[in-house]
């Protein structure tokens, strides 16, 4: 698939969710940032909602300059950051972000309150990249229990939220597993 194609199916598909959503989303690997950036453009740019960018594949600085090349409006996203660490770097927060350990569950969660509780009220989203990253870090069971666990939050908090995953995953029962907990499942 094409740029623009991609570009046309990933807003099809997003304009058909209802209004309060948790999705899935798979991809394969090739199309992996495309795909994202295309979500991301869509939800900051097209809808101009305030979100959270759980960023498990790249650091924060390199996701927020990544973002920027592609004319992504990041002024209304927050980040909780899960790889800068791993890499030596030891920040324990900024102004947008926050910081902690893929290998630390509870810790993504409770960075995530911390992100919602200062977002103004309204449409929000939530977007986590990637289940399939978490998986190098933690168990199938304990990832799928984190996807139950922060669909549910989502939905207590009042949040959109869109899960990326890779199609070709080590362990395909973990996505069946994790796209009962939410509304849809799409594949780009």
């Amino acid at each position: 698939m094409d740029k623009s194609e991609l570009s046309d199916k990933v807003s099809e598909e997003l304009d058909k969710l209802p209004k309060e959503y948790i999705t899935l989303i798979t991809v394969n690997a090739n199309d992996y940032l495309r795909v994202n950036l295309q979500i991301l453009k869509f939800l900051c740019n097209n809808k101009g909602l305030y979100g959270i960018y759980v960023s498990i594949n790249r650091p924060y600085t390199s996701s927020l300059q990544i973002m920027k090349g592609n004319d992504i409006e990041t002024d209304n996203l927050f980040f909780v950051d899960c790889i800068s660490i791993l890499l030596g770097d030891t920040p324990f927060r900024t102004a947008r972000c926050l910081f902690t350990s893929p290998e630390n569950l509870t810790d993504i969660a409770v960075l995530i309150d911390q992100w919602v509780r200062s977002l103004p009220e309204g449409d929000k989203f939530l977007f986590l990249d990637s289940l399939s990253t978490l998986l190098i870090y933690n168990s199938v069971g304990n990832v799928t229990k984190f996807s139950h666990f922060i669909t549910g939050k989502m939905r207590q908090w009042g949040l959109n939220g869109v899960l990326m995953s890779l199609e070709k995953e080590n362990n395909p029962e973990i996505l069946d597993n994790i796209s009962q907990f939410c509304d849809r499942k799409i594949n780009l």
